[in-house]
């Protein structure tokens, strides 16, 4: 194997792949990336075996050829040298010589044979989606994953192109966060779960993408195409819990709030939240306050009156401080409306003039 390219052309590729490389004691060809050169074209393969990524990359002065080398090794050396320094590729023996005129490094080869096969979705339906808009919609929610693996539907982004809509929408069980986005055309895809931990990959070649992009999905494996890229992922199997039958109908209790000032109470709460990040919403429509009460037994307490537009009943009700400030950076609307369905019933977030997104919290009760 050999080929010149320069630091421009290869550093992405070669960084990218690099975060997608496992740590597995077992397999350790899973911390290489794969190198192959054909033709003019060189690419870059790495898997962890829930994700694998490909990056094709130009190069010149070319013999075709493939060799497994160190992921980290190989993206700490590139990174390290100069802008515009031009790169040669060879193979020495057991070792992958990378040349520049900055001076010459040998990485370790491993047996390419132990490599594993990206898979190809060959069977599954293709779905074509604005890239922006899936995305964010992706972004939106991503962060009310479980990040416990004992229910893997729990740990996973729920993604379901319908009609004129794409909606995605993620659970722990304690909180909920729903992403609805319209689709210029119509589309007709079963709903498919992403593993919350891949998200990341996927959306590391989402951001370097735009226009509208292809997935096809499998009962088991999503894949793309995007430019120089191909990325698959293994999916979660199982049923999303039919989340619609929590959303409360009717509320008790309503109020209209500035994002920007219930946000500056939640970050000062932070600072006396307790193990359980617990606080205290008061509501008191009839004397016109909203009242965020937290208590720490070492630290303090600290008590806020936010300006709020309220309706309803009185009520006292305590949430998870942090998971009533994390909705709020998935809301663009400079307003809110909070609803609350009663003292054991979850509460509703939405941003005001937008329908779009809706975000629910489960009450503490202690």
């Amino acid at each position: 194997m050999e080929c010149s390219v320069t630091k421009e052309n290869i550093l992405e590729p070669t960084m990218s792949a690099e975060k997608v490389t496992g740590k597995n004691h077992t397999l350790p060809v899973l911390s290489c990336i794969l190198l192959s050169v054909k033709g003019d074209t060189l690419t870059l393969t790495a898997t962890n075996l829930e994700v694998g990524v490909k990056y094709s990359v130009q190069v010149s002065d070319t013999k075709d050829g493939s060799v497994a080398v160190s992921g980290t090794v190989l993206a700490h050396v590139i990174s390290s040298l100069p802008s515009g320094t031009k790169i040669k590729l060879s193979v020495d023996g057991g070792h992958l010589v990378v040349h520049s005129s900055e001076g010459e490094s040998r990485l370790a080869l491993q047996d390419v044979e132990e490599f594993p096969a990206l898979p190809q979705v060959s069977d599954g339906t293709s779905v074509t989606l604005p890239v922006k808009e899936l995305r964010d919609a992706i972004t939106s929610v991503v962060y009310c994953a479980s990040s416990s693996t004992i229910k893997p539907e729990l740990s996973s982004v729920f993604i379901h192109p319908e009609g004129a809509t794409l909606t995605t929408a993620a659970t722990d069980s304690f909180r909920l966060a729903e992403r609805k986005i319209p689709l210029k055309n119509n589309t007709e895809t079963d709903p498919f779960l992403v593993p919350a931990k891949s998200t990341t990959d996927l959306l590391r070649v989402l951001e370097a993408a735009s226009g509208e992009i292809e997935l096809t999905v499998s009962q088991h494996q999503l894949s793309l195409s995007h430019n120089d890229v191909y990325l698959t992922l293994r999916l979660v199997s199982g049923t999303f819990p039919d989340y619609t039958q929590i959303i409360p109908k009717d509320y008790e209790a309503e109020a209209t709030i500035l994002v920007y000032d219930l946000e500056r109470a939640l970050r000062k709460a932070s600072a006396f939240r307790d193990q359980f990040n617990q606080s205290t919403l008061t509501i008191s429509p009839k004397k016109k306050k909203l009242v965020l009460h937290t208590q720490n037994d070492t630290v303090g307490e600290t008590t806020d009156t936010i300006p709020a537009a309220l309706s309803g009943d009185e009520l006292t009700i305590s949430f998870n401080q942090k998971y009533l400030q994390d909705s709020l950076h998935s809301i663009s609307t400079d307003s809110i409306t909070l609803q609350f369905a009663g003292q054991a019933q979850p509460a509703v977030v939405r941003p005001v003039g937008d329908t779009s997104f809706l975000y629910l919290v489960m009450p503490m009760n202690r």
